[in-house]
């Protein structure tokens, strides 16, 4: 139907519909721009698809050769860039995203940008277009053209980008795997089907079939559907929370605010669907409006206000729920009071004042949702409708009727939905909540049963330390005990040696202290951490011995990750370092600090008196000597016995293998 200028076609619903999801699709992909690599590639890809769709719609829905034309050269700006883009987004999602520099982007655009400069001036030169018109095939008013010798250009150029773009993509299909391997078949899908029907549209310009729609822009719906549901369901489930799951862990839910977040959830779908279908709807909206005459013309205002209220409400998803929410509501009760006040009491309108009522049901709270009825009843009231409704008089009112159905029922259907799924939601994060406090409660046990055992372990090796007074017996009990009781990789002691002015090992755990103990292991104290410990009287605590620059790598320690050097003091002197270690960055920490602190400071006291044991022992064994010489002494009658007496009893005391003793007589040298 031609109306000044104007025409509906069938086909421009779905071309419309592509141009519509390729923008939202651009807009979300866009805002991820930074966190996914090569999505500005894909931006220019779908930008491109929307701007084709949206102004060949325009020019299906046009009859004046003038208008058409113009439209015809806005076209060409996606029709000869987008092959290109196809081509780049090939090579950055097949993995040969290194070769997409902005060099050759250039040079790939240079006879496109040619090809758009040939339809620009078409009309003038006739190289890519001659014999421009229109032709009426009985339906509607189409383009009509005789192709010059640039449009074979074009396709010679643009072609073998295109099934290069499809080779990759359908390599990268069959090497992929699992989820990525379902998105990589929507890619290869979406990317073949405009191919294929602008073969076959080509075809039917060759042959003159009867063919007045480009089947590329048609297949570039599906193409679209494919990638929306791809790229958000597989892929960026994340940039739409509402087509995802919520980014809640279980620990995070708040349960009184789950009604709001499901209203504000239900909010934004249907604030997004409703500014997708009321585009739709717009063109046979306006149509009805403008074939009725000027005096409609505010209604026609009326209508794209709305239409922009509700892409404001869609848009402004971090904006206060109140305002928006009230916006939505706003829109229906416009929708109400115009189609009541242009079109009588129509099922349309009863249409409308269900979903007003449903929706102020379920976006507001009782008061308010009272309030937006008493409101809704007073605008029913004012909008003062016809005396009778107007008939269902052509294709327009149709399709408006219909869409007004599809618009509402979709939009409670989509709220029935997110309610739906949010209780599903609750009720398995309730679950996942629960059997994370039921883990978290055999954690808490298991770290109750650790530090009882450590604590038990450290009262035993208190009593140990207590009763042995050898000192190498000492060692081997304090480094098996802490061994076995705390489960380290390793534990060794060293104590510091006057005579070598080193940290000598003096116990150690399993074959690899033996070894170390057999080979006299010694540290000097201006290295290791052992080292640090000692120079410092302070414990060393290091969660990952690879990031400290002061730690010493043992071969015979391969696993070791992780140390603990606490200093072995009495007073204010250090006698040695008791250090462990563990096989797990972040294995010891402060509480092992603390526990090794007790253990050190029991072990210098008990190193004290194995130090003043030994003492007075060697002071006994050196009295019972001097007493026995003595005893020996006096049972001998000369001097020559006496003294070989006390020879033979030192020799033996001292594990020598003789004595003398040189006498000095009247200034002579004497004899032995």
């Amino acid at each position: 139907m031609d109306i000044a200028g104007w025409q509906f076609t069938p086909f421009i619903l779905p071309v419309l519909g592509a141009a519509i999801l390729s923008t939202v699709l651009a807009v979300y992909a866009w805002q991820q721009r930074e966190d996914a690599p090569g999505t500005l590639v894909f931006v220019a890809l779908i930008a491109l698809s929307a701007w084709w769709s949206f102004i060949y719609a325009l020019e299906l829905a046009t009859t004046d050769p003038t208008t058409m034309l113009l439209w015809v050269k806005l076209e060409w700006v996606s029709i000869a860039l987008l092959p290109v883009a196809w081509f780049l987004f090939s090579l950055v999602y097949s993995g040969y995203g290194r070769f997409v520099t902005l060099r050759n982007a250039a040079l790939l655009i240079l006879l496109p940008l040619v090809i758009i400069g040939l339809a620009w001036t078409t009309p003038s030169h006739h190289l890519l277009y001659r014999d421009l018109g229109v032709v009426d095939n009985g339906s509607f008013v189409a383009f009509s053209a005789q192709r010059g010798p640039a449009f074979y250009v074009h396709v010679a150029y643009t072609y073998p980008l295109l099934f290069i773009s499809v080779i990759l993509m359908a390599r990268t299909w069959l090497r992929s795997q699992g989820e990525q391997r379902r998105l990589a078949l929507f890619v290869f899908i979406g990317a073949l089907l405009p191919i294929l029907g602008n073969l076959i549209y080509q075809i039917g310009l060759v042959r003159e079939w009867p063919l007045y729609i480009d089947l590329t822009v048609l297949a570039f719906t599906g193409s679209i559907l494919l990638f929306t549901w791809g790229w958000f369901r597989l892929r960026l489930a994340d940039l739409v929370p509402e087509l995802g799951e919520p980014a809640l862990a279980p620990v995070d839910i708040d349960v009184a605010n789950l009604a709001h977040n499901t209203q504000r959830r239900i909010l934004n779908l249907v604030s997004l669907a409703l500014a997708v279908l009321l585009f739709l709807a717009l063109v046979p909206i306006l149509t009805l409006l403008f074939r009725d005459g000027p005096d409609n013309w505010p209604f026609m205002v009326a209508y794209i206000a709305l239409y922009a209220l509700v892409v404001g409400v869609a848009l402004s998803r971090n904006a206060a729920y109140g305002p928006r929410a009230a916006g939505l509501a706003a829109v229906y009760l416009g929708l109400l009071m115009l189609d009541v006040r242009i079109n009588g009491l129509t099922p349309a309108a009863g249409l409308y004042m269900v979903a007003y009522a449903a929706f102020a049901a379920i976006l507001f709270n009782r008061r308010l949702a009272t309030l937006a009825l008493v409101i809704g009843v007073i605008g029913l009231g004012l909008a003062r409708p016809p005396d009778m409704a107007a008939p269902i008089r052509d294709i327009f009112s149709l399709t408006y009727l219909l869409l007004s159905i599809v618009m509402t029922i979709g939009m409670l259907l989509v709220a029935l939905f997110a309610l739906r799924r949010d209780s599903q939601t609750l009720l398995r994060r309730a679950r996942e909540l629960t059997r994370a406090l039921n883990v978290e409660r055999t954690q808490l046990e298991q770290r109750v049963s650790e530090r009882t055992r450590a604590l038990e372990t450290s009262a035993t090796v208190s009593r140990q330390l207590s009763t042995i007074l050898d000192r190498a017996q000492l060692m081997r009990e304090v480094v098996e005990q802490l061994r076995v009781g705390f489960a380290y990789y390793h534990v060794h002691v060293f104590l510091w040696d006057e005579e070598t002015q080193m940290l000598k090992m003096a116990g150690g755990t399993g074959e690899a202290g033996q070894a170390m103990l057999v080979m006299g292991h010694a540290i000097p104290p201006y290295q290791g951490l052992v080292g640090r410990a000692f120079r410092t009287n302070t414990p060393v605590v290091v969660a990952d011995v690879y990031r400290d620059p002061d730690w010493l790598a043992n071969r015979l320690l391969p696993g070791t990750r992780s140390e603990i050097a606490v200093p072995i003091n009495y007073g204010d002197e250090v006698l040695g370092v008791l250090d462990a270690q563990d096989s797990h960055v972040n294995g010891l920490g402060q509480a092992d600090s603390q526990l090794l602190q007790t253990i050190a400071g029991q072990l210098a006291v008990a190193l004290r008196n194995a130090r003043l044991v030994a003492q007075i022992q060697q002071e006994a064994e050196q009295a019972a000597l001097i007493n026995t010489i003595n005893q020996k002494i006096a049972q001998t009658i000369d001097m020559d016995g006496a003294i070989r007496v006390a020879l033979v009893e030192l020799s033996r005391a001292l594990e020598a293998g003789g004595a003398a003793v040189r006498l000095d007589v009247g200034g002579s040298n004497g004899h032995e």
